[in-house]
């Protein structure tokens, strides 16, 4: 879909997931009213037909509000560009709006739960392994990075010297953040060993030594925190992006400094971090006995 591409400078994952959002809706469409549909004769029932379904049954099971807004985030996006260039006389999607809801709240880790999985990891018998895994999760403990950006990444982009790197984040921009001095001792440690393996740009590598993929570090996370029996609603890369911010609010550290690090557009994804922060505080208060 180089619609995204070109007007709103996406990102490659982004582009992906509006492409799939866009198949998903041709394939209703075709099942529903036959092959060889343009654009034009697509109306507004259909769309709501389309959403419908997606609420009553989806494709492996019915979606969220928060995912039936997302999906007709990228219809609109559709119909309003073929619109613009001519393609249909009237936008089918622009009077249709859906709840997409406050959404779940960010799964993270406790601090008690991330040091259990960074020893599992250094329980590898692998130098390799246990040096680069270990970099990737602290890297995104430390920095708050998405894994699209953590594999992005390359050599270039780290400053031993500055102890910094830069991230290449979405919508084309980048940003410089500091680096921990923790952090940065595991990533000296795994450049000593990579240095030995390969040439390739690419900062974190597979096992064969080539780019490492968003897919391979989603596997990676997930058997470790298995391995450290860490049991949570959403397991993933992610999930460890989440415990970043809400560290650094348990931390002390406000909104705004925050919403930077994150690279969040509106703060208002960013205050999402505020009530797990306060469900932490009243775990705290629980825990005190006057007994």
């Amino acid at each position: 879909m180089p619609i995204w591409k070109k007007e709103r400078n996406a990102t490659e994952a982004t582009v992906k997931a509006y492409a799939d959002d866009m198949l998903k809706f041709i394939e209703f469409l075709e099942s529903r009213h036959g092959r060889g549909m343009l654009p034009g004769d697509v109306t507004e029932a259909m769309v709501r037909e389309f959403l419908a379904f997606l609420a009553e049954k989806g494709y492996k099971k019915r979606n969220s509000a928060s995912s039936r807004g997302r999906r007709l985030s990228t219809i609109r996006s559709f119909f309003k560009f073929a619109y613009r260039v001519g393609l249909v006389r009237n936008d089918p999607a622009v009077m249709i709006s859906t709840s997409r809801g406050r959404g779940s709240e960010p799964s993270f880790l406790t601090v008690e739960e991330y040091k259990r999985l960074l020893q599992v990891i250094e329980r590898r018998r692998s130098e390799f392994f246990r040096l680069r895994d270990s970099s990737i999760v602290s890297m995104i403990l430390s920095t708050g990075a998405r894994v699209s950006e953590l594999t992005n990444a390359d050599v270039g982009d780290l400053s031993l010297k500055n102890k910094t790197v830069r991230l290449h984040r979405k919508g084309g921009e980048q940003q410089t953040l500091p680096v921990s001095e923790s952090l940065m001792s595991s990533l000296r440690r795994y450049m000593r060993v990579r240095k030995r393996r390969t040439r390739t740009r690419a900062l974190f590598i597979s096992t064969h030594d080539t780019r490492m993929s968003t897919s391979a570090v989603w596997k990676m996370i997930k058997g470790y925190c298995r391995k450290a029996k860490i049991s949570k609603d959403r397991i993933g890369p992610h999930m460890l992006r989440h415990t970043f911010a809400t560290t650094l609010l348990t931390n002390g550290e406000n909104l705004r400094t925050i919403q930077v690090l994150m690279n969040h557009k509106n703060i208002a994804t960013t205050s999402r971090y505020l009530h797990s922060h306060n469900m932490e505080l009243a775990n705290a208060v629980n825990r005190i006995s006057l007994d």
